[in-house]
């Protein structure tokens, strides 16, 4: 009776360790860096300090995004226009008014009607038709589709196709605006691959270090779409092979194991670990304002946390100053949770 005693016993104590064990895994560490102090002791900026977003959109692109939800374009061409010869700028301040447009197109028919051969506003109308139409049919499987859903997708895209051919043709020859326009348009088109080789090839000339461009035509390569694991890393590391050190082009490859496996970020065999030490490698030689700078800290960290590097995670979340960048736009939340539990690793 005693051995049975302190077998249950021992039984009963075995099963407090693990259920504790388990809610200790589940609870939130987030309110660690709540503490300034704590905060400070690490480097880091506490939890209060944090600000969501990119941190390059200036007063004037503030004015602009104000401007048009009052239903004035002027702003936005003037602050798209400034941006000079600088094809990738450009189109970085054309994509700031996208959401507006697909939203609310009054103020960009205005602009349309104003100045036909803007080609500013011709690229950003085909951009705007096809968010609408992503937004029409949604990010699902195509099992999750609805009729209705799939005819207003492809009635958005078919005016996107029409205002493209214009939007080209309005174009300075070394503009890649129209050209990345396109790129989420020939996804839902179902472009054959070759057509898209030919296409990608005008696109690449023309912007040939644009993540965005790059993570769209990663899109079209992968399995869900138009191409298969292989064909998606053979773009990829096709695409970081040509590009100079410091492009941050190397976080594609991140983007790929995200797309093939849902659990990538804890993943640690040494193909995932050999990329992950390129993105640093190609972070430590990026220019210090690279525009795309916070978003490969922010994309390399939660790999760095999934193989249990918290150090070196330390390291990019304390480079990141007050900035919560992509991917965590989304769910700050992760952001916030994610840092707790690198200081909480490093403090065991």
């Amino acid at each position: 009776m005693l051995f049975l005693t302190i077998a249950v016993c021992a039984l009963l104590f075995t099963l407090f360790k693990s259920l504790k064990a388990k809610r200790a895994a589940g609870v939130s560490h987030a309110e660690v860096l709540a503490d300034p102090a704590r905060a400070s002791q690490f480097g880091l900026v506490p939890n209060q300090g944090l600000v969501l977003g990119r941190t390059t959109v200036d007063d004037d692109a503030r004015i602009a995004l104000s401007a048009v939800r009052d239903g004035s374009w002027r702003e936005a061409a003037a602050y798209i226009e400034a941006a000079g010869t600088d094809w990738d700028e450009r189109w970085s301040r054309t994509e700031l008014f996208v959401n507006q447009a697909a939203h609310d197109d009054g103020w960009l028919n205005a602009w349309r009607m104003e100045q036909p051969e803007n080609s500013d506003a011709a690229a950003l109308h085909v951009e705007a038709l096809v968010h609408a139409g992503w937004a029409i049919r949604g990010s699902g499987y195509a099992n999750t589709v609805t009729d209705e859903m799939r005819d207003g997708f492809r009635r958005k895209l078919q005016q996107a196709t029409e205002a493209a051919a214009e939007a080209v043709a309005l174009a300075a020859p070394a503009d890649p605006s129209p050209y990345l326009a396109q790129l989420a348009l020939a996804r839902g088109d179902n472009w054959s691959n070759d057509d898209f080789r030919m296409f990608w090839a005008k696109a690449v000339k023309r912007a040939p270090l644009n993540r965005d461009a790059h993570w769209q035509a990663m899109q079209y390569w992968c399995r869900k779409w138009h191409g298969s694991n292989d064909l998606m890393h053979a773009f990829v590391d096709e695409a970081i092979a040509a590009a100079p050190a410091g492009s941050l082009l190397g976080t594609l490859k991140l983007d790929a194991y995200e797309e093939q496996y849902d659990d990538a970020a804890s993943r640690t065999s040494a193909e995932l670990r050999a990329a992950v030490d390129a993105v640093l490698a190609d972070i430590a030689a990026a220019r210090p304002d690279h525009p795309e700078l916070p978003a490969a800290r922010g994309r390399v960290v939660r790999f760095l946390a999934g193989q249990g590097r918290h150090a070196e995670a330390l390291a990019q979340f304390q480079a990141l100053g007050p900035v919560i960048p992509a991917p965590f736009l989304g769910d700050p939340d992760e952001f916030v949770e994610l840092r707790a539990r690198t200081v909480v690793a490093l403090s065991r």
